[in-house]
């Protein structure tokens, strides 16, 4: 008898902790799907960052949301050391049209604090995010795109610089470094950044050789 009555509470806890977690996920997939911004924020606070720059794309992929869910997005994908994230959220952060005037209003607010401005540092990160995932020329041309009439000291291309010295890829730094050759050709470049072209083209040639 008593061994009924055993396996009956056994039974009844284990369907009542089914039932649970049963709720639980039919709770979890309608918030998913209504309210993806409030799981980014649930996700982001448990440093679950991979799920949630995937709620905060969707968010922006709905049409919901503001350019800030794809920054997010990509935050959090480079934080989760995602790179394929940080390359294609980077990507579609990039070519919202309300990029430029986002990156200013970014660029104002941090005036002073750090060394590379807004847009170089998100152009640099997503470029340096191709060049990890094997897309090295897709990387090249995103740093260059912003970069062929200023070269700021700190600059997207420099990033890139910094990450295939790191990696010690001589090969394509030799790519960067005949890019950017052509680049002082045509002077394009500021008069006022030569010196800073110069500088990466100089590094780039001691690295190579």
């Amino acid at each position: 008898m008593a061994r009924q009555i055993t396996k009956l509470v056994i039974k009844t806890m284990l369907v009542t902790l089914l039932s649970i977690v049963g709720l639980a996920v039919v709770f979890f997939l309608i918030l998913s799907l209504t309210a993806p911004a409030a799981m980014a924020r649930l996700t982001l606070d448990l440093g679950m960052y991979t799920q949630s720059a995937w709620f905060s794309s969707l968010q922006y992929a709905d049409g919901k949301g503001d350019i800030e869910n794809i920054e997010l997005a990509m935050n959090c994908s480079s934080l989760a050391g995602d790179e394929e994230g940080v390359a294609e959220y980077g990507a579609a952060f990039i070519a919202d049209e309300r990029f430029p005037e986002y990156a200013a209003a970014r660029e104002a607010e941090e005036a002073g604090k750090y060394s590379e401005v807004y847009t170089q540092f998100v152009y640099g990160r997503v470029g340096v995010a191709h060049y990890r995932i094997g897309q090295k020329a897709e990387g090249l041309e995103l740093t260059l795109s912003v970069n062929r009439t200023s070269f700021d000291e700190y600059n997207a291309v420099t990033d890139l610089i910094n990450e295939v010295i790191l990696a010690g890829d001589t090969a394509f730094g030799g790519e960067i470094l005949t890019s950017l050759s052509e680049l002082r050709s045509a002077a394009t470049v500021a008069a006022e950044d030569e010196e800073n072209l110069n500088a990466a083209i100089e590094n780039l040639t001691i690295f190579t050789t």
